[in-house]
């Protein structure tokens, strides 16, 4: 056991000496020349700066690049990618995020893990770790095109020549698949299909019955699923239409009622705005905010400090959207009720009253699809007018008290 332990403090003892002693020829450098110590030194700090200058070299969360020549937009956040343009062609390579692509026509040969694209034309010959989702008019799935795993689609037509590693769900006016094998199932909600060359479906097969079907014999798959598609005759979808609409009349009207209840000068406003002055004053101010707010929220989403504001923005646009018609059928109860049958209401009868005509309106063929607009515009106008400070209506008020 002695020797043991001798023998091992001997082999350590060896190895340290080893380690620390000092080359001679290195001692015995002239006066003011760089040893090899020195050298060796200097090389490690060296690779240790790059080491630290390569690890501060962080990609920004944030950036934005545009691309004058193919008058294309790229947004980049974080891992993520957003890629807009009219025609537009790509081959960006981001296989750790999402990556959204918006156009009119699309060419791309990108590369990611998840991707979105929506456009008019699209051909896609680009790679997906994961999924695809696609909508569009005309959309096609060229050969070299690799997908990791399931595709989702909307589109009028589509065509499909690669293989997908996953499930294939489809809804189409018509749909070709040409030589292609699908790992998963195939989902079908179309007006017409047709299979050429060799079609391989390793999981089930389902489309409607009421599909045009051509090339169903060249279809080897695990099995195949009719699913029947119910017609609704003109009555019932009238029906469908009425309750629908009955629905959204009542859910406008609490929405009024809950707002002017926490705003109850709401019904001074909007008796001021009723006038045939003001009526098209605000719907030139509704035409304004309609055009106006997308198109600024969009622009300080592509910047970096604006793009919190260009997101709220949005929202209260979509909120003032749906509350539009709501204005506007308290302006429109406002008119009937005080003006032309010159009794005095209150905002709730008068809001109920609008809301219930304009939805009515809305029913009828053409003539509801012009109220309805006219509605959005004189709704958003009497937004815009309501929030403003009433100051001046309040000195011209005061002004008449004094005169009188």
């Amino acid at each position: 056991m002695k020797k043991l332990l001798i023998s091992l403090v001997g082999v350590l003892a060896v190895s340290f000496a080893s380690l620390t002693a000092v080359p001679a020829f290195a001692i015995e450098a002239a006066d003011g020349a760089r040893t090899t110590n020195d050298v060796e030194a200097t090389s490690l700090e060296d690779s240790r700066s790059e080491d630290a200058s390569k690890s501060e070299e962080i990609a920004p969360t944030f950036a934005t690049e545009l691309n004058e020549s193919e008058r294309s937009v790229k947004f980049k956040l974080g891992h993520s990618l957003i890629l807009t343009g009219n025609n537009l062609t790509s081959d960006i390579s981001n296989k750790t995020g999402i990556m959204l692509t918006v156009g009119n026509n699309l060419s791309l040969r990108t590369a990611s893990e998840y991707s979105f694209l929506v456009g008019n034309t699209i051909n896609f010959a680009g790679e997906t770790v994961r999924d695809l989702y696609i909508v569009g008019n005309s959309v096609a799935l060229a050969h070299d095109a690799k997908i990791g795993r399931d595709v989702f689609a909307a589109a009028n037509t589509l065509t499909i020549n690669t293989d997908i590693a996953g499930d294939l769900a489809v809804t189409a006016d018509t749909i070709l698949l040409k030589d292609v094998k699908i790992a998963g199932n195939l989902n079908l909600s179309v007006a017409n299909v047709e299979f050429a060359g060799k079609v391989e479906v390793a999981g089930t097969l389902v489309y409607n019955d009421d599909a045009n079907v051509t090339g169903l014999d060249r279809v080897k798959s695990g099995s195949v699923e009719v699913y029947h598609v119910e017609q609704i005759d003109q009555a019932t979808r009238m029906m469908a239409q009425v309750y629908g609409q009955i629905m959204s009349i009542v859910a406008l009207f609490l929405a009024m009622v809950i707002i002017c209840a926490i705003f109850p000068r709401l019904h001074a406003k909007v008796a001021d705005e009723a006038t045939v002055g003001r009526f098209g004053t605000n719907l030139a101010i509704g035409l304004g905010v309609l055009i106006a707010v997308p198109i600024v929220a969009v622009f300080a989403f592509f910047t970096l400090l604006a793009a919190p504001l260009g997101i709220i923005a949005l929202a209260l646009y979509l909120i003032a959207i749906y509350l539009a018609q709501g204005f506007a059928g308290a302006w429109l109860g406002h008119v009937i009720v005080e003006k032309l049958c010159k009794v005095k209401g209150n905002i709730f009868v008068e809001a109920l009253i609008g809301i219930v005509i304009l939805g009515l309106l809305s029913l009828v063929p053409y003539l509801g699809a012009i109220t309805g607009f006219l509605g959005l515009l004189l709704g958003l106008g009497l937004i815009v007018s309501s929030i403003k400070p009433a100051q001046k209506v309040a000195k011209a008020k005061e002004a008449k008290q004094i005169k009188a």
